[in-house]
């Protein structure tokens, strides 16, 4: 997938559009699978009324939002925000921050809040593209999770779940805040804009979606939508998660959240099929008792100095905001930086709470001990502090 997957599509190359985001081979930590983009040639949304329910999902809450935030969602509830399953994939909630109205992401940061506990939709699963394995151009099924935030918002008009997918042949508006800017040749353009885009597009077929890309289209779960007016809107980098909307008597209503797009075909950031999770099938659930939460850890693990090695210990596990772990695992990253962006490249081999301090000191860089605990409410990856030994 694409860009949906935002944030864990720079982690496995992530950085993405739909479903391209996640911690695995060089991963930036984003978020996980791979699945969604941003979107290019959209309008900027200049009145400030306009879209005060949008989310900005910021998965590592430190430094500039402009450069840090990944995905979007939408406010369904004052302590309620539903995005893409994949945007949250293997990020620690405990991190992570949520902006609400946010703007202009370099100067008006809107409303933060942190994070209360998430789930992600039973059954959500990445499914590869039968004729290219590769994770970037995955698509998803069942790809929405809920956030619940630790205060709720106020002031804020929430935005209500249309009651019914729309129909083939509706315009739909997506709003994003991924690399929203004008594109020539739709090649990915190296920056972001971060004011707030509307890009308008029109309901497909289930049929002329599943024609447009080679990935596996979920008919349940994936509602599908292309600009067939100018045919020059395109989802892009960092668009995953962000909210599609329909209009009933001038009032916005949420139809689907971007999951992945032209990354399937190798084409990123063009004005191809553009798939959102259908949020009109799952209003009971996202509206409902969101049940088991994922895990929470309640800090980082701790890596301590044994003789001749280092050890990991996972962190404590917060009873309240998730649920304990079913399953963990230990494993050892290099850390490097991509501006403010952590960005872990797992060592291989390197699968156990402790690693030999030889092993360490020929990285000639730092390393982190990553922590991956899953549940039925969804995964995360938590990471230590760096620790570092000389060659």
């Amino acid at each position: 997938m694409t860009n949906g997957l935002g944030w864990n599509g720079m982690r496995r190359n992530r950085a993405r559009c739909g479903l391209a985001a996640g911690i695995a081979a060089a991963v930036a930590i984003l978020p996980s699978a791979g699945v969604a983009q941003a979107m290019s040639n959209g309008t900027p949304v200049t009145d400030p009324n306009t879209a005060q329910w949008v989310a900005t999902i910021d998965p590592v809450g430190t430094g500039s939002l402009f450069d840090t935030a990944e995905c979007g969602g939408a406010l369904i509830g004052p302590d309620r925000v539903v995005t893409a399953g994949h945007c949250v994939a293997d990020v620690d909630p405990n991190r992570m921050r949520i902006h609400i109205d946010a703007r202009v992401l370099s100067k008006d940061p809107g409303i933060e809040r942190g994070v209360r506990g998430i789930v992600v939709a039973p059954g959500y699963t990445v499914l590869p593209t039968p004729i290219d394995p590769a994770v970037g151009s995955a698509s998803a099924r069942n790809d929405l999770a809920v956030i619940l935030l630790d205060k709720p918002v106020t002031g804020v008009p929430v935005l209500p779940i249309a009651p019914s997918r729309p129909a083939p042949g509706t315009t739909i508006s997506l709003f994003a805040h991924g690399n929203t800017g004008k594109i020539v040749g739709f090649e990915d353009p190296g920056y972001r804009d971060d004011i707030l885009h509307r890009g308008d597009l029109t309901v497909v077929s289930q049929a002329d979606c599943a024609a447009g890309t080679p990935a596996t289209v979920d008919a349940k779960s994936v509602m599908c939508a292309q600009d067939t007016a100018t045919r020059s809107v395109a989802t892009c980098w960092r668009d995953s998660g962000s909210p599609a909307v329909t209009y009933r008597a001038g009032r916005a209503e949420l139809a689907g959240l971007f999951s992945f797009g032209g990354e399937t075909l190798g084409k990123p950031c063009s004005p191809t099929i553009a798939a959102f999770a259908d949020a009109t099938a799952f209003q009971d659930w996202i509206l409902g008792s969101p049940g088991a939460f994922e895990p929470f850890p309640t800090g980082k693990p701790l890596v301590r100095r044994l003789n001749g090695s280092l050890h990991c210990d996972p962190p404590q596990w917060d009873p309240v905001r998730g649920r304990r772990p079913t399953s963990t695992s230990v494993g050892w990253s290099t850390l490097s930086w991509m501006g403010t962006l952590p960005v872990m490249t797992p060592i291989p081999g390197a699968d156990s709470a402790d690693i030999p301090n030889a092993d360490v000191a020929q990285r000639k860089t730092d390393v982190v001990c990553v922590v991956t605990a899953t549940n039925f409410g969804g995964r995360i990856q938590t990471w230590s502090d760096a620790v570092h030994i000389a060659g």
